[in-house]
């Protein structure tokens, strides 16, 4: 039983080393340090499972895409709205008895209905791309406690009072 304890033991504390990347929102990957990792650094750790790498890179592209159609969707509301706001589109026409004929035409919102479907379309690739990046780093990390192996280091610590050895695995 003690020995189980043990295995058990080693092989958990081998399983919790190897866990190096990890996902936090708005697609940032972060290392054991937790410290954030750039895409072209994650991209280069990944080079080595390629299925993992399409996974990422996808989710990457996915992300993009979703945050152009979200900002341009935005960019033409506003600035449909925006320009309707200020122009004015009244037609003036004089009759021969002084009176005026004001005619008033309705702002074109075609840029505001088409940022508008460019928003709808960005909300499922938005929500998409995080469960990519995910289940990459998640194979990233599989693959690492299947191809770790133990290095055993062993050191020679001294101070004042006392020596002794280290040994890592």
């Amino acid at each position: 039983m003690k020995k189980n304890l043990i295995v058990l033991f080693l092989m958990l504390t081998i399983a919790g080393y190897s866990q190096q990347l990890t996902y936090k929102s708005g697609g940032r990957v972060y290392n054991s340090e937790n410290k954030k990792v750039s895409s072209n650094e994650v991209r280069l750790l990944l080079a080595d499972n390629p299925e993992a790498l399409k996974l990422y890179n996808s989710g990457r592209t996915k992300k993009t895409f979703g945050n152009v159609f979200f900002y341009g969707g935005l960019g033409l509301v506003a600035a449909n709205v925006i320009t309707g706001m200020n122009s004015d589109n009244i037609s003036a026409t004089y009759s021969g008895n002084g009176y005026v004929s004001a005619n008033s035409e309705r702002t074109n919102m075609t840029a505001a209905i088409i940022g508008g479907a460019l928003i709808i379309a960005s909300i499922p690739i938005k929500i998409g791309y995080p469960k990519r990046i995910k289940s990459a780093v998640e194979k990233y990390n599989s693959g690492l406690a299947d191809n770790y192996k133990t290095a055993p280091r062993t050191t020679l610590i001294a101070s004042t009072n006392q020596i002794g050895f280290r040994v890592e695995f």
